[in-house]
Protein backbone atom coordinates (compact mmCIF):
# COMPACT_ATOMS: atom_id res chain seq x y z
CA UNK A 1 0.00 0.00 0.00
CA UNK A 2 1.42 3.34 -0.68
CA UNK A 3 2.01 5.98 1.68
CA UNK A 4 -0.04 8.43 2.44
CA UNK A 5 0.90 11.88 1.57
CA UNK A 6 1.51 13.78 5.16
CA UNK A 7 0.01 16.89 2.80
CA UNK A 8 -3.34 15.17 3.30
CA UNK A 9 -3.85 14.32 6.78
CA UNK A 10 -5.74 16.33 8.26
CA UNK A 11 -5.39 17.38 12.03
CA UNK A 12 -8.70 16.75 13.04
CA UNK A 13 -10.78 17.41 16.35
CA UNK A 14 -11.03 13.67 18.80
CA UNK A 15 -15.02 12.97 18.18
CA UNK A 16 -14.91 11.81 22.02
CA UNK A 17 -13.59 14.68 23.13
CA UNK A 18 -16.13 16.86 21.30
CA UNK A 19 -18.89 14.53 22.33
CA UNK A 20 -17.84 15.03 26.12
CA UNK A 21 -17.90 18.52 25.73
CA UNK A 22 -21.16 18.74 24.66
CA UNK A 23 -22.51 15.72 27.69
CA UNK A 24 -20.83 18.71 29.59
CA UNK A 25 -23.24 21.59 28.38
CA UNK A 26 -26.12 18.92 28.46
CA UNK A 27 -25.97 18.34 31.84
CA UNK A 28 -25.70 22.05 33.17
CA UNK A 29 -28.10 23.51 30.88
CA UNK A 30 -30.50 20.13 30.46
CA UNK A 31 -30.34 17.74 33.21
CA UNK A 32 -29.67 20.14 36.71
CA UNK A 33 -26.22 18.86 36.95
CA UNK A 34 -26.89 15.08 36.37
CA UNK A 35 -25.08 12.61 33.84
CA UNK A 36 -26.19 12.56 30.68
CA UNK A 37 -26.57 8.42 30.60
CA UNK A 38 -25.48 6.20 28.11
CA UNK A 39 -27.36 5.70 25.32
CA UNK A 40 -30.29 8.37 26.42
CA UNK A 41 -31.07 10.72 23.81
CA UNK A 42 -28.97 13.19 25.16
CA UNK A 43 -26.00 10.93 24.81
CA UNK A 44 -27.25 10.12 21.01
CA UNK A 45 -27.41 13.79 20.31
CA UNK A 46 -24.05 14.57 21.74
CA UNK A 47 -22.26 11.76 19.84
CA UNK A 48 -24.27 13.25 16.29
CA UNK A 49 -23.08 16.83 17.18
CA UNK A 50 -19.48 15.38 17.60
CA UNK A 51 -19.48 13.91 14.31
CA UNK A 52 -20.87 16.74 12.76
CA UNK A 53 -18.39 19.13 13.76
CA UNK A 54 -15.28 16.68 13.24
CA UNK A 55 -16.98 16.32 9.40
CA UNK A 56 -17.26 19.97 9.07
CA UNK A 57 -13.89 20.96 10.47
CA UNK A 58 -12.45 18.30 7.98
CA UNK A 59 -14.10 19.52 5.07
CA UNK A 60 -12.95 23.15 5.18
CA UNK A 61 -9.70 22.68 6.65
CA UNK A 62 -8.90 20.69 3.16
CA UNK A 63 -11.06 23.02 0.85
CA UNK A 64 -8.75 26.38 2.69
CA UNK A 65 -5.30 23.70 2.22
CA UNK A 66 -6.38 22.46 -1.46
CA UNK A 67 -6.83 26.35 -2.36
CA UNK A 68 -3.26 27.24 -1.61
CA UNK A 69 -0.33 25.39 -3.37
CA UNK A 70 1.91 25.53 -0.45
CA UNK A 71 -0.37 23.05 1.59
CA UNK A 72 -2.51 21.17 -0.92
CA UNK A 73 -1.98 17.43 -1.64
CA UNK A 74 0.39 15.62 -4.28
CA UNK A 75 -2.16 14.74 -6.34
CA UNK A 76 -3.88 18.29 -6.47
CA UNK A 77 -0.88 19.89 -6.72
CA UNK A 78 0.00 18.16 -9.92
CA UNK A 79 -3.85 19.06 -11.38
CA UNK A 80 -2.91 22.91 -10.30
CA UNK A 81 0.09 22.84 -11.70
CA UNK A 82 -0.51 21.27 -14.88
CA UNK A 83 -3.56 23.99 -15.27
CA UNK A 84 -0.94 26.77 -15.06
CA UNK A 85 1.65 25.18 -17.75
CA UNK A 86 4.00 23.83 -15.34
CA UNK A 87 4.06 20.02 -15.77
CA UNK A 88 6.21 17.50 -13.64
CA UNK A 89 9.40 16.74 -14.79
CA UNK A 90 10.77 13.57 -15.66
CA UNK A 91 14.56 12.18 -15.30
CA UNK A 92 16.55 13.51 -18.25
CA UNK A 93 19.72 12.29 -19.19
CA UNK A 94 23.40 13.58 -18.82
CA UNK A 95 24.52 15.23 -22.27
CA UNK A 96 28.64 16.62 -23.05
CA UNK A 97 31.39 16.30 -25.58
CA UNK A 98 33.84 13.34 -24.97
CA UNK A 99 37.26 13.42 -26.53
CA UNK A 100 38.68 10.50 -28.69
CA UNK A 101 42.25 9.77 -29.75
CA UNK A 102 43.81 6.87 -31.60
CA UNK A 103 45.39 6.07 -35.01
CA UNK A 104 44.79 8.65 -37.37
CA UNK A 105 41.76 8.49 -40.17
CA UNK A 106 40.60 5.23 -37.90
CA UNK A 107 36.69 4.63 -38.44
CA UNK A 108 34.04 5.84 -35.25
CA UNK A 109 31.33 2.76 -35.12
CA UNK A 110 28.22 4.58 -34.69
CA UNK A 111 27.60 1.91 -31.52
CA UNK A 112 30.60 3.15 -29.39
CA UNK A 113 30.07 2.96 -25.59
CA UNK A 114 31.99 4.86 -22.84
CA UNK A 115 31.88 3.87 -19.20
CA UNK A 116 32.75 6.07 -16.57
CA UNK A 117 33.89 6.03 -13.10
CA UNK A 118 31.23 3.57 -11.04
CA UNK A 119 28.10 4.48 -9.65
CA UNK A 120 27.24 2.09 -6.90
CA UNK A 121 27.18 -1.44 -7.73
CA UNK A 122 27.45 -0.05 -11.60
CA UNK A 123 28.98 2.12 -13.86
CA UNK A 124 27.83 4.87 -15.99
CA UNK A 125 27.48 4.52 -19.76
CA UNK A 126 27.73 6.72 -22.58
CA UNK A 127 26.55 6.34 -26.25
CA UNK A 128 26.80 8.71 -29.22
CA UNK A 129 24.17 11.26 -28.92
CA UNK A 130 21.34 10.07 -32.14
CA UNK A 131 19.55 13.58 -31.92
CA UNK A 132 23.11 15.42 -33.31
CA UNK A 133 24.22 14.84 -37.39
CA UNK A 134 27.64 16.65 -36.32
CA UNK A 135 29.13 13.54 -34.50
CA UNK A 136 32.46 12.64 -36.51
CA UNK A 137 32.91 9.44 -38.27
CA UNK A 138 36.40 8.85 -37.88
CA UNK A 139 39.33 10.30 -36.21
CA UNK A 140 41.40 13.43 -37.94
CA UNK A 141 44.45 13.26 -39.43
CA UNK A 142 46.49 14.36 -35.91
CA UNK A 143 44.46 11.03 -34.49
CA UNK A 144 41.40 13.07 -32.87
CA UNK A 145 38.20 13.41 -32.39
CA UNK A 146 35.23 15.20 -30.16
CA UNK A 147 31.91 13.47 -29.84
CA UNK A 148 28.72 14.17 -28.56
CA UNK A 149 27.58 11.65 -26.22
CA UNK A 150 24.33 10.96 -23.87
CA UNK A 151 23.93 9.09 -20.91
CA UNK A 152 22.38 5.73 -21.53
CA UNK A 153 20.31 6.16 -18.22
CA UNK A 154 18.60 9.30 -16.52
CA UNK A 155 19.71 10.48 -13.18
CA UNK A 156 21.86 13.28 -11.65
CA UNK A 157 24.69 10.22 -11.25
CA UNK A 158 25.46 10.53 -14.67
CA UNK A 159 26.58 14.23 -14.57
CA UNK A 160 30.69 14.04 -14.88
CA UNK A 161 33.22 17.27 -14.26
CA UNK A 162 35.35 17.94 -16.95
CA UNK A 163 38.18 16.34 -17.16
CA UNK A 164 36.81 12.59 -15.69
CA UNK A 165 38.20 10.02 -17.36
CA UNK A 166 35.89 7.36 -19.30
CA UNK A 167 36.41 4.12 -21.11
CA UNK A 168 36.00 2.97 -24.78
CA UNK A 169 33.85 -0.28 -23.71
CA UNK A 170 34.95 -2.47 -26.37
CA UNK A 171 37.89 -2.57 -27.90
CA UNK A 172 37.99 -1.21 -30.80
CA UNK A 173 41.21 -1.02 -33.96
CA UNK A 174 42.68 2.20 -34.08
CA UNK A 175 40.84 3.77 -30.60
CA UNK A 176 42.80 4.33 -27.29
CA UNK A 177 40.85 3.12 -24.53
CA UNK A 178 40.93 6.09 -22.10
CA UNK A 179 38.61 9.21 -23.32
CA UNK A 180 38.34 11.81 -21.37
CA UNK A 181 35.36 14.41 -20.96
CA UNK A 182 36.08 17.93 -21.83
CA UNK A 183 33.89 21.19 -22.83
CA UNK A 184 31.24 22.18 -19.80
CA UNK A 185 31.64 18.10 -18.47
CA UNK A 186 28.42 15.67 -18.80
CA UNK A 187 25.48 18.02 -17.58
CA UNK A 188 21.90 18.26 -17.75
CA UNK A 189 20.87 14.70 -16.56
CA UNK A 190 17.98 15.07 -13.24
CA UNK A 191 15.71 12.35 -11.32
CA UNK A 192 12.81 12.36 -11.40
CA UNK A 193 10.93 15.18 -10.09
CA UNK A 194 9.57 15.16 -6.62
CA UNK A 195 6.29 16.84 -5.54
CA UNK A 196 8.38 18.86 -3.57
CA UNK A 197 10.44 19.76 -5.90
CA UNK A 198 7.01 20.77 -8.35
CA UNK A 199 5.79 22.54 -5.37
CA UNK A 200 8.93 25.11 -5.16
CA UNK A 201 9.11 25.64 -9.06
CA UNK A 202 5.26 26.68 -9.18
CA UNK A 203 5.95 29.04 -6.30
CA UNK A 204 8.72 30.20 -7.53
CA UNK A 205 6.97 30.94 -10.95
CA UNK A 206 3.61 32.89 -9.05
CA UNK A 207 5.94 34.86 -7.54
CA UNK A 208 7.96 35.77 -10.89
CA UNK A 209 4.48 36.41 -12.58
CA UNK A 210 5.35 36.69 -16.21
CA UNK A 211 8.42 35.47 -18.17
CA UNK A 212 10.44 38.48 -18.72
CA UNK A 213 13.60 37.63 -20.44
CA UNK A 214 16.93 39.98 -20.71
CA UNK A 215 20.42 39.41 -22.25
CA UNK A 216 21.77 37.58 -19.11
CA UNK A 217 18.83 35.47 -18.75
CA UNK A 218 19.15 34.05 -22.44
CA UNK A 219 23.56 34.02 -21.52
CA UNK A 220 22.41 32.27 -18.33
CA UNK A 221 20.34 28.96 -20.71
CA UNK A 222 23.18 29.13 -22.82
CA UNK A 223 25.48 27.98 -20.96
CA UNK A 224 23.70 25.04 -19.97
CA UNK A 225 23.73 23.59 -23.33
CA UNK A 226 26.10 20.78 -23.51
CA UNK A 227 29.58 21.86 -23.91
CA UNK A 228 29.61 25.49 -23.76
CA UNK A 229 31.80 27.28 -21.44
CA UNK A 230 31.39 30.86 -22.45
CA UNK A 231 29.09 32.99 -24.66
CA UNK A 232 28.33 36.76 -25.02
CA UNK A 233 26.28 38.95 -27.01
CA UNK A 234 27.71 41.46 -29.84
CA UNK A 235 29.72 44.64 -28.19
CA UNK A 236 30.25 46.98 -31.54
CA UNK A 237 29.47 49.85 -32.54
CA UNK A 238 25.92 50.22 -33.78
CA UNK A 239 24.82 47.05 -32.51
CA UNK A 240 21.73 45.62 -32.55
CA UNK A 241 18.43 45.24 -32.95
CA UNK A 242 17.05 45.30 -29.69
CA UNK A 243 14.00 43.45 -30.86
CA UNK A 244 16.52 40.73 -31.73
CA UNK A 245 19.02 39.03 -29.89
CA UNK A 246 22.25 37.46 -31.31
CA UNK A 247 24.68 34.86 -28.71
CA UNK A 248 28.07 34.11 -29.65
CA UNK A 249 28.93 30.69 -28.05
CA UNK A 250 32.08 28.93 -27.46
CA UNK A 251 32.86 25.66 -26.89
CA UNK A 252 36.73 25.64 -25.41
CA UNK A 253 38.44 22.44 -25.29
CA UNK A 254 35.95 20.68 -27.49
CA UNK A 255 36.05 23.03 -30.55
CA UNK A 256 40.16 24.23 -30.51
CA UNK A 257 40.97 26.02 -27.27
CA UNK A 258 41.69 29.38 -26.09
CA UNK A 259 45.26 29.20 -27.56
CA UNK A 260 44.78 27.09 -30.64
CA UNK A 261 42.33 26.96 -33.79
CA UNK A 262 38.91 27.55 -33.92
CA UNK A 263 39.59 29.27 -30.24
CA UNK A 264 36.10 27.20 -28.85
CA UNK A 265 33.91 28.85 -32.08
CA UNK A 266 31.61 25.72 -33.03
CA UNK A 267 30.81 24.39 -36.38
CA UNK A 268 27.27 25.96 -38.30
CA UNK A 269 25.51 22.46 -37.95
CA UNK A 270 25.91 22.66 -33.63
CA UNK A 271 24.96 26.79 -34.13
CA UNK A 272 22.06 25.08 -36.28
CA UNK A 273 21.33 22.82 -33.82
CA UNK A 274 21.14 25.52 -30.73
CA UNK A 275 19.01 27.87 -32.08
CA UNK A 276 16.63 24.99 -33.17
CA UNK A 277 17.15 24.59 -28.96
CA UNK A 278 16.41 28.03 -27.96
CA UNK A 279 13.84 29.38 -30.69
CA UNK A 280 12.61 26.56 -32.28
CA UNK A 281 11.44 26.21 -36.15
CA UNK A 282 9.71 29.58 -36.31
CA UNK A 283 11.59 32.06 -34.54
CA UNK A 284 9.30 34.13 -32.36
CA UNK A 285 6.93 31.55 -31.83
CA UNK A 286 7.79 30.18 -28.43
CA UNK A 287 8.73 26.48 -30.03
CA UNK A 288 12.28 26.81 -28.02
CA UNK A 289 13.04 27.25 -24.54
CA UNK A 290 12.80 31.47 -25.43
CA UNK A 291 9.37 32.73 -25.06
CA UNK A 292 7.19 34.08 -27.43
CA UNK A 293 7.23 36.89 -29.07
CA UNK A 294 11.09 37.07 -28.95
CA UNK A 295 13.42 36.62 -31.96
CA UNK A 296 17.11 36.06 -32.25
CA UNK A 297 19.57 33.86 -33.05
CA UNK A 298 22.99 31.89 -32.82
CA UNK A 299 26.12 32.86 -34.53
CA UNK A 300 29.48 31.72 -35.28
CA UNK A 301 32.17 34.66 -34.45
CA UNK A 302 34.97 35.23 -36.46
CA UNK A 303 38.45 34.85 -34.37
CA UNK A 304 40.91 38.44 -35.57
CA UNK A 305 44.34 37.94 -34.16
CA UNK A 306 45.74 41.26 -32.34
CA UNK A 307 49.47 40.86 -32.61
CA UNK A 308 51.98 42.83 -29.79
CA UNK A 309 54.79 44.09 -30.74
CA UNK A 310 56.74 45.87 -27.21
CA UNK A 311 59.20 48.34 -27.77
CA UNK A 312 61.74 47.96 -25.10
CA UNK A 313 64.74 50.23 -24.31
CA UNK A 314 66.47 49.12 -20.67
CA UNK A 315 66.22 45.77 -19.37
CA UNK A 316 65.46 43.83 -22.47
CA UNK A 317 67.40 40.54 -22.31
CA UNK A 318 65.72 39.71 -18.97
CA UNK A 319 62.27 39.86 -20.52
CA UNK A 320 60.11 36.10 -20.86
CA UNK A 321 57.86 36.73 -24.14
CA UNK A 322 56.05 33.89 -22.24
CA UNK A 323 54.67 35.64 -19.72
CA UNK A 324 53.83 38.35 -21.37
CA UNK A 325 51.42 36.28 -23.55
CA UNK A 326 49.95 34.36 -20.61
CA UNK A 327 48.94 37.61 -19.10
CA UNK A 328 47.34 39.28 -22.09
CA UNK A 329 45.84 35.90 -23.09
CA UNK A 330 43.99 35.59 -19.79
CA UNK A 331 43.17 38.87 -20.02
CA UNK A 332 41.40 39.37 -22.97
CA UNK A 333 39.94 36.03 -22.24
CA UNK A 334 38.80 37.81 -19.51
CA UNK A 335 37.19 41.36 -20.24
CA UNK A 336 36.40 40.79 -23.63
CA UNK A 337 34.27 39.32 -26.39
CA UNK A 338 33.01 39.77 -29.50
CA UNK A 339 32.35 43.30 -31.04
CA UNK A 340 34.50 44.40 -28.11
CA UNK A 341 35.82 47.97 -27.44
CA UNK A 342 39.74 47.09 -26.67
CA UNK A 343 41.44 49.72 -24.23
CA UNK A 344 45.30 50.26 -25.62
CA UNK A 345 46.77 51.31 -21.73
CA UNK A 346 45.01 48.13 -20.07
CA UNK A 347 46.84 45.72 -22.33
CA UNK A 348 49.65 48.02 -21.88
CA UNK A 349 49.34 48.32 -18.26
CA UNK A 350 48.69 44.08 -18.40
CA UNK A 351 52.53 43.85 -19.86
CA UNK A 352 54.22 46.36 -17.46
CA UNK A 353 52.74 43.81 -14.88
CA UNK A 354 53.76 40.95 -16.35
CA UNK A 355 57.38 41.48 -16.73
CA UNK A 356 57.71 44.19 -14.09
CA UNK A 357 61.64 45.38 -14.17
CA UNK A 358 62.23 46.21 -18.27
CA UNK A 359 61.00 49.55 -19.34
CA UNK A 360 58.98 49.78 -22.58
CA UNK A 361 58.84 52.75 -25.19
CA UNK A 362 55.42 51.84 -26.09
CA UNK A 363 53.21 48.94 -27.33
CA UNK A 364 52.01 48.62 -30.73
CA UNK A 365 49.10 46.54 -31.24
CA UNK A 366 47.86 45.46 -35.12
CA UNK A 367 45.08 42.96 -36.44
CA UNK A 368 44.68 41.18 -39.43
CA UNK A 369 41.53 41.84 -40.36
CA UNK A 370 38.06 42.83 -38.25
CA UNK A 371 39.60 46.08 -37.08
CA UNK A 372 36.53 48.72 -37.41
CA UNK A 373 38.73 51.90 -36.52
CA UNK A 374 41.59 52.72 -33.88
CA UNK A 375 42.43 56.05 -32.13
CA UNK A 376 44.45 57.06 -29.67
CA UNK A 377 42.57 55.08 -26.52
CA UNK A 378 40.81 52.36 -28.04
CA UNK A 379 40.83 49.88 -30.69
CA UNK A 380 37.27 48.84 -31.91
CA UNK A 381 36.14 45.49 -33.13
CA UNK A 382 34.18 44.89 -35.99
CA UNK A 383 30.25 42.90 -35.39
CA UNK A 384 30.69 39.81 -35.12
CA UNK A 385 35.06 39.77 -34.59
CA UNK A 386 36.20 38.00 -31.58
CA UNK A 387 39.96 38.58 -30.28
CA UNK A 388 42.99 36.16 -29.78
CA UNK A 389 46.06 36.92 -29.10
CA UNK A 390 48.28 36.63 -32.08
CA UNK A 391 52.22 36.46 -32.32
CA UNK A 392 53.26 38.57 -29.51
CA UNK A 393 57.35 40.31 -29.71
CA UNK A 394 59.85 42.27 -27.92
CA UNK A 395 61.61 45.03 -30.24
CA UNK A 396 65.29 45.36 -28.54
CA UNK A 397 65.86 48.99 -28.58
CA UNK A 398 68.59 49.08 -26.03
CA UNK A 399 71.09 51.23 -27.26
Amino acid sequence: MAALDPFCILERPDIAELSEAVRTEFSKRLLGGAPVLPLSSEDILAFVMAGTVNLMFGTITQTLREYDPETMCCDNLVRYGARHGINMLGATRAKGYIAITGTPDAPIPSNIRFIGPTIGPASGEYKLDPGVTFNPTKLNAAGGAVVRVVSELPGNVFNLPLGSITTVATTLPGIDIDAPVVGGGLSGGSDEETCEHLRIRILNAEATGVLSTNEQWYLEQTAKYPGVTRACTDKCEGCCDPAHIEIYPFFEGVYGTVEEEPYGIPPPEVIDEMNLWMFGQDNGKGQGIAPVGITGHYLCATPVKMNVVAHCFRGCKSIAVDRITDALRTYIRGVYCVGSKMCKEHLRSVIYTAVGEPCFSGVTFTFDQGLRREDAAFLVLECGAYPVLGEVTVSNEEH
